[in-house]
């Protein structure tokens, strides 16, 4: 659809859905607003120490008049699957993204995944349907920016100097300011400073807060990575040290955020995964070899990656992994991994252009490859990917999953150990995130042990005072809130939410392999 279509289609759809919403209880009859924050790596293994020496007073604040509940990420819990997952109230399956990189379509390539590789609305482009506005800032994997009603300013993987922001002249009055849509020190082979996080969160805080006094909102959606960004590079130093300090900044921007929009707006603070240390590792990628699903060349060697800056060999290492193996006689790829979870992709016959797993041999193979992990001692849980993330949209996902025990971390790399103990341990993401909320629809006090990050979305909605599209796979946690009547639940198209238009190039060549070298610098693999 041409770009002038879409925004005739767009306009259309507002002039025809922008009836108001009815507000939920609790608030007074004036219209219901919700500010949901991201913690990018939080959780609570960090917050409750800092919490009870005193150095988060307005999260203290947040807790004393509202709930918690540990938020459970995504299998694996990387930050892009996983925000797709809490904006959209679908998994993997269902909004098809998986990690950062996503397979070309018949070819063994990859490319980096974009806002164009999500299948499923996100709540702004469902609210932009219904005639109310959003605010949103620094949500990974929202580049290129699509038209909404209100302000889209994209997050991670949007390039520096591109119109990342919707409306698009916004993104040079943000340069002038010195944004920047994402932390990007690694591009020039340099560790991230404290010093850069503290600064872009305080330029952040300035914007928000302005924008905020506006009174044409109804939903802000704000995710900080600086947290998760210097967790990462905490490698040879005590974890909860190094990032004691975004906490506590972080801690002074909440008391900011929500001193701006006022007791009657329901305060969400999340995050999409949480952070810990490794004291083992778990080679896939060679684990695969050793248990014959995966065949090495015969004159292959393990040679010692390309010389070069860091970033720039990991860059390469996902084309060294494939070059190194027969194609011909290799069963199964290791795919992503983050944590202590990893995932295994079949190297199928019409799927990979050189697979050799036929749709009659699948089954056999899976099984041989699930009962082999269930044998290794470091190995926990074992799904299918098909079951655990039901949903047509498969052409990034793997076909089996996995789950480690809590001190081993999933990697795949070429010329390492099958497995070992590591000496600093390595920081990396974990399964569990945080859920605080506060405001009027909530009940102080009022517990549920775990959520889904696909619980957000629903629950967005429903403090909005909107129906929830039967498609959400997420619930509306009932047990919250002060008035337990369930939602509405009507189908998605009720929304008259219009997509975007996916034609065209996403990233220029020189971007595409900039933000390539970024990931691997970050410590995210193919």
């Amino acid at each position: 659809m041409r770009r002038n279509a879409f925004l005739g289609a767009l306009l259309l759809a507002l002039g025809a859905c922008s009836r108001p919403a009815a507000p939920p209880a609790g608030s007074a009859g004036s219209p219901a607003r919700v500010l949901v924050v991201g913690w990018d790596g939080a959780s609570f293994r960090a917050l409750d120490p800092l919490r009870a020496a005193g150095r988060l007073p307005n999260l203290e604040r947040l807790l004393a008049r509202g709930v918690r509940a540990e938020l459970e990420s995504t299998r694996v819990p990387i930050s892009s699957a996983a925000w797709s997952t809490a904006t959209t109230g679908k998994g993997p399956g269902r909004h098809g993204v998986y990690g950062f990189h996503e397979p070309v379509a018949g070819s063994y390539a990859l490319t980096l995944a974009s806002a164009r590789s999500l299948r499923a609305a996100p709540l702004w482009r469902l609210l932009t349907g219904r005639g109310l506005a959003s605010l949103v800032l620094g949500v990974p994997l929202t580049y290129p920016p699509e038209p909404i009603l209100g302000t889209l300013v994209c997050g991670m993987l949007a390039p520096p100097a591109s119109a990342y922001t919707w409306p698009p002249q916004l993104a040079e009055s943000l340069r002038a300011r010195g944004y920047v849509p994402d932390l990007e020190p690694w591009l020039e082979q340099r560790e991230p400073s404290l010093a850069e996080a503290l600064a872009q969160l305080e330029l952040r805080e300035r914007l928000l807060v302005e924008r905020l006094a506006e009174p044409d909102w109804r939903l802000a959606w704000v995710v900080f990575k600086e947290l998760d960004v210097l967790a990462h590079f905490s490698y040879g130093r005590d974890l909860l040290e190094t990032v004691t300090p975004v906490y506590e900044r972080l801690d002074a921007l909440l008391g900011s955020l929500v001193a701006a929009v006022g007791p009657e707006t329901s305060v969400l603070l999340v995050s999409d995964h949480g952070f810990t240390s490794y004291a083992r590792g778990f080679n896939l990628h060679a684990w695969l070899v050793a248990r014959g699903f995966a065949a090495r060349r015969p004159e292959a060697r393990d040679a010692p990656l390309p010389e070069g800056p860091y970033a720039r060999r990991m860059a390469d290492e996902w084309d060294q992994r494939l070059a190194e193996l027969d194609l011909a006689r290799t069963q199964a790829l290791a795919w992503t991994c983050e944590g202590n979870f990893g995932s295994v992709r079949l190297n199928r016959a019409g799927r990979e252009p050189g697979g050799i797993v036929t749709d009659a041999d699948e089954g056999t193979v899976l099984v041989r490859i699930e009962a082999e992990l269930f044998a290794h001692p470091a190995v926990v849980r074992v799904w299918r990917a098909d079951e655990l993330m039901p949903g047509a949209e498969r052409a990034a996902l793997p076909d089996v999953v996995f789950e480690t025990l809590p001190d081993v971390q999933v990697f795949a790399e070429r010329g390492l150990e099958l497995e070992g103990r590591y000496a600093p341990p390595v920081p990396d993401h974990d399964l569990l995130g945080i859920f605080v909320a506060a405001g009027p629809a909530f009940a102080p006090g009022a517990r549920v042990e775990r959520l889904t990050l696909a619980d957000l979305a629903p629950l967005v909605l429903h403090l909005l005072g909107q129906p929830v599209p039967l498609e959400m796979e997420g619930r509306v946690p009932l047990a919250l809130l002060r008035d337990p009547r369930p939602p509405a639940r009507v189908p998605e198209a009720e929304f008259a939410a219009v997509a975007p238009p996916r034609t065209g190039a996403v990233y220029t060549p020189e971007e595409l392999e900039a933000l390539r070298r970024s990931l691997r610098a970050l410590g995210y693999g193919d």
